[in-house]
């Protein structure tokens, strides 16, 4: 009798261990894969494909002088999304190479122009997801007097004295000078600018604190199309791009999710990504010959000409001496 219900005690024990352990094995296979990267800096589109096996983190503090991406990647990390802007903060011995054949042999010269200037390491480690055009946003541009409308040099129109929003980057800046032919003295820009504030630049104008701004087409496309008094140009000299960028954290154990990438630029999601100022790595011929619908006005900012867009520019990654020079060469330049 006592040796029977011994044994029935310890089945129930042995069952309930062994219940744990079955709930305790659901319980990590489901654990999720975790993308991390900095909202609105890539296509909605991409976050809401994700499949039910991904979830994402937002990173909040990317623009504080004291972030490391070190210390993010200490945290459970499977994919990053970043714009180029942040390449050089990357820690790249913490990356693994991501070889999506298939992905990067459909590149466009663009984009394989723009891996190129990244150097070796880099262009193993970092796939372009998309690329935006950096544009000028005008507010109530048919009051301004504008000279040359069509090109970069509309920026030193006397009406848009101290009242552009620069983005917070020389390197810019001086890429844009040096297109239209100002060499060493960038002290015309900056008597031209009202701040220089790449995060609230948008603002700037929108409230008619500012006439203009220079900006990715990508983080002005919503209010452009909702709020008539805005306008924007893609200047015929072509624009710097911004580029949007994944990074395999080498820690991870996933897979790289080629599938997902393919998906953002399907059928399902290929138009509704473009509309938001977006363009894939890819040929823009392939875009041209699938007949999308843009509002009629803004076609060729959506869709640039292949003669604008084939002046457009990437921005190589700077040594540290090289970014010191510039800094130098910008700041000796005073404002007017």
């Amino acid at each position: 009798m006592n040796t029977d219900t011994f044994g029935r005690r310890e089945f129930i024990k042995y069952g309930l261990l062994s219940s744990l352990f079955f709930l305790s094995g659901c319980s990590t296979s489901q654990k999720k894969l975790v993308l991390r990267g900095v909202s609105n800096s890539f296509p909605s589109e991409f976050f809401n494909s994700l499949s039910t096996g991904w979830e994402f983190f937002p990173i909040k503090d990317i623009e504080l002088q004291k972030f490391s991406y070190s210390s993010t990647l200490q945290e459970k990390t499977d994919l990053l999304v970043l714009n180029d802007g942040w390449i050089s903060d990357l820690p790249i011995n913490s990356l693994k190479e991501i070889k999506a054949d298939n992905i990067r042999s459909n590149f466009s010269k663009q984009t394989r122009s723009f891996l190129d200037g990244l150097g070796d390491n880099y262009k193993k480690k970092l796939l372009p997801l998309a690329v935006s055009p950096w544009v000028i946003l005008f507010r109530n541009e048919n009051s301004l007097s504008l000279k040359n409308k069509n090109s970069w040099e509309v920026i030193f129109s006397s009406s848009l004295t101290n009242q552009i929003v620069f983005p917070n980057s020389p390197y810019l800046l001086i890429s844009i000078a040096q297109k239209i032919g100002l060499v060493n003295d960038f002290s015309m820009i900056k008597s031209q600018a009202k701040s220089f504030d790449d995060r609230n630049a948008l603002n700037w104008v929108v409230s008619g604190r500012a006439n203009a701004a220079v900006l990715p087409l990508s983080s002005c496309v919503d209010s452009l199309i909702k709020d008539p008094r805005l306008s924007v140009l893609l200047p015929q000299e072509g624009a710097p791009l911004n580029w949007t960028l994944l990074a395999f954290p080498s820690q991870s154990q996933a897979n790289f999710p080629t599938d997902w990438f393919n998906s953002l630029w399907g059928a399902t999601f290929l138009s509704r990504v473009i509309r938001k100022g977006f363009l894939p790595p890819t040929d823009l011929s392939d875009l041209r010959r699938k007949n999308i619908n843009f509002p009629h006005h803004y076609q060729a900012i959506f869709l640039p000409e292949e003669s604008v867009w084939n002046k457009c520019w990437s921005l190589p990654m700077l040594s540290i001496q090289r970014k010191k020079d510039l800094a130098l060469n910008w700041n000796n330049s005073k404002r007017n």
